[in-house]
């Protein structure tokens, strides 16, 4: 696998004796490194005696997409190995999202310099959407057990000028579960599909177990009586929001970072250290 690692560490390894443990927050240098799939930036990197943290950038370069289990990655400091703990996130194809990572121990801010053990990315690789019946408004059953997926109606409101319904949705798979209440639709006595307003809504995913809320709407339809939405039966269509998917992990990357001297000392002396 590819790495490119991009550090602007020269001038930071003339370690001085006497700085050591000076300073109460350690500045880094920004970092940025990509493999075939992903490319990370890493800025805003600063150690403090009982914390360490940076804010980074996580790019997906594929057509897939990509989960980062930031709980798989470690920080190598001081001769201690330090966990993160936090969310795992994803990252729809050619898009990025941030994230702020930290870890906790003692006298972080007396190194001059500490790996990043980036681990826990994966590939993931999504099926084929689950065919899903349609689910009728009002309902006569408020449950749908289709394959893995358990939808529940947990709440309704069906008015002339606007609908809304909610469902729980619960994943008894394996790895994880995408939704994507965008697609979510109705088709009403015209025959007609209608969108739900909430076409901006996020896919998003669920693990093993989990149980996660989602909603769809629709405003007033024109067609006088014959599509009021009060008085005829809807028909909610699912097409293409439920899909199972399997992950495949990607290589981990051990990532040098080195201490910026000229900004934590510029910093030090301006707040008198």
């Amino acid at each position: 696998m590819r790495v490119l690692i991009i550090a602007g560490f020269f001038g930071s390894m003339a370690l001085l004796g006497n700085t050591y443990g000076q300073y109460e927050k350690v500045y880094y240098n920004d970092t940025t490194f990509e493999t075939e799939s992903y490319k990370v930036e890493i800025d805003n990197i600063v150690a403090l005696p009982k914390e360490v943290k940076f804010r980074m950038s996580v790019t997906n370069k594929t057509s897939d997409w990509v989960l980062y289990n930031p709980n798989e990655s470690k920080f190598e400091i001081g001769g201690e190995s330090l966990d993160t703990k936090d969310k795992f996130i994803l990252i729809p194809p050619y898009d990025s999202k941030k994230k702020v990572l930290r870890a906790v121990g003692v006298n972080l801010n007396n190194a001059r310099s500490f790996n990043f053990v980036c681990e826990g990315f994966y590939k993931v690789t999504l099926k084929e959407a689950v065919a899903t019946p349609e689910f009728r408004l009002p309902a006569s059953s408020n449950e749908l057990v289709v394959g893995n997926f358990k939808i529940i109606l947990a709440n309704s409101l069906k008015e002339t000028r606007r609908t809304i319904v909610k469902f729980n949705i619960t994943y008894n798979g394996e790895g994880l579960a995408f939704i994507s209440p965008a697609k979510i639709s109705v088709k009403m006595p015209d025959g007609n599909l209608y969108a739900t307003t909430r076409s901006k809504a996020d896919v998003f995913a669920i693990k093993k177990g989990e149980t996660e809320s989602t909603s769809a709407s629709w405003d007033r339809m024109e067609g006088g009586t014959k599509m009021d939405m009060q008085l005829v039966e809807m028909l909610i269509h699912f097409e293409g929001v439920f899909q199972e998917s399997t992950q495949t992990k990607i290589d981990k990357t051990v990532i040098p970072l080195y201490w910026n001297d000229a900004l934590t000392i510029g910093k030090g002396k301006s707040q008198g250290n």
